[in-house]
């Protein structure tokens, strides 16, 4: 055979393969997107549960920062309630540290519809835009907070209810410092967790952590 004949032969061999691993790429990158990526979406998205009753967050501000932002929000933030009547940023707070003791400045910011009953209070009110607590408010006592994307006649159908408390605690070196712990209480009917929304959130119905009100409870909003 013909020196050029090998050649051309070679290079069409050659050539060949490389359109089959070209297809063959192409054919994995098409059953990737269109059967394994929705499995594991699926699967990422049960992971990520909804907010609970009974979840806890402990927070200890830095002694040398002295500040610490926490943010309550739907899919973002330290607390992603996936519910869909929550926004982003929904509420925050902002601990801020005393540069010589062991008190706080703790600055409260809503976005979206807030009911706030503040430390030693009886009722529920709107809260406004910006709210201020000091540290030594909440030894003993709660700030509780209502969520959600309406009030009607100064009160919540549908809500996820917080609360926002203190205790001391003392670090290896005897030292004693004070955390803040932020409770949810409350979620009023409850998540409907068994249908999920296309952007991975859920609306209130009977789900699995449904919370019912008292009636002594409700008539002292």
């Amino acid at each position: 055979m013909p020196f050029c004949a090998i050649v051309i032969l070679d290079s069409a061999i050659n050539f060949l393969w490389v359109v089959f691993f070209l297809s063959l790429l192409g054919l994995s990158g098409i059953f990737f997107h269109q059967f394994l990526y929705p499995i594991l979406k699926k699967d990422r998205s049960s992971n990520e549960y909804p907010v609970r009753v009974g979840d806890e967050y402990i927070i200890v501000v830095d002694e040398l920062s002295r500040v610490f932002n926490f943010s309550i929000g739907k899919l973002t933030g330290n607390l992603p309630t996936r519910c869909i009547a929550i926004s982003d940023d929904h509420l925050s707070f902002q601990f801020k540290k005393n540069r010589e003791s062991e008190e706080y400045d703790i600055f409260i910011n809503r976005n979206s519809p807030v009911l706030f009953k503040a430390p030693r209070t009886q009722n529920f009110i709107k809260m406004d835009s910006t709210e201020k607590l000091e540290s030594y408010e909440l030894i003993g006592k709660n700030a509780e907070f209502r969520i959600s994307d309406k009030i009607a006649k100064d009160r919540m159908i549908n809500y996820i209810e917080l609360t926002l408390g203190s205790s001391f605690f003392f670090t290896k070196l005897g030292k004693e410092r004070m955390r803040f712990i932020i409770n949810v209480t409350k979620i009023h009917p409850g998540l409907n967790t068994r249908v999920q929304s296309k952007d991975e959130t859920y609306n209130w119905g009977k789900g699995d952590d449904t919370e019912e009100i008292s009636e002594d409870e409700d008539s002292e909003d």
